[in-house]
């Protein structure tokens, strides 16, 4: 009977002893500020506009990469004031300072939403080729509504967004 629990006891032991697999590091975490401009101002009125998003990154913890730029375009069609920031799926190349570090291509899937005064954007997906390849990548950002009587009157002709992306969730 002693035997028994001796036994017992070293297998409990030894199935406690286990440990679980390790979450993945986080590879790099950078803030970002954005500029949004549209090619004419956005009303409430539908209408199809060319987008260029300009980003920074910086205070990144990657030694090596430590601030970084992209750029985005696209052509939305029935775009308005109050359809900004649509889902769908894209793609943006991070260009950091450093000429040793290959550029990272980051293949998203972009959802969008109001919260309060705000819009909140979050891009979710992966770094397809270069820098931190492999790496799964999200990015939050936030902007402020835009002034609903520009969007009645004279429209918006760019928003300023601020978040973090995070590569190695």
């Amino acid at each position: 009977m002693i035997r028994t629990a001796a036994i017992c006891t070293i297998t409990t032991a030894a199935l406690t002893g286990v440990t679980p697999t390790a979450q993945a590091a986080v590879a790099q975490t950078c803030l970002v500020n954005e500029v949004v401009t549209f090619s004419e101002p956005v009303t409430n009125t539908p209408k199809t506009v060319s987008v260029t998003v300009s980003g920074q990154l910086f205070n990144c913890t990657d030694p090596t990469a430590r601030t970084g730029s992209y750029t985005e375009t696209a052509t939305l069609p029935d775009y308005t004031c109050t359809q900004l920031f649509y889902q769908g799926s894209g793609a943006r190349v991070f260009t950091w300072t450093d000429p040793a570090v290959a550029p990272s291509t980051y293949s998203y899937n972009r959802t969008s939403s109001r919260v309060g005064a705000n819009i909140v954007i979050l891009l979710l997906g992966s770094i397809t080729a270069g820098g931190f390849h492999g790496e799964p990548a999200k990015m939050q950002l936030t902007a402020v509504n835009p002034d609903p009587i520009r969007c009645a009157t004279t429209g918006v002709s760019q928003l300023t967004l601020v978040g973090a992306l995070t590569v190695g969730l």
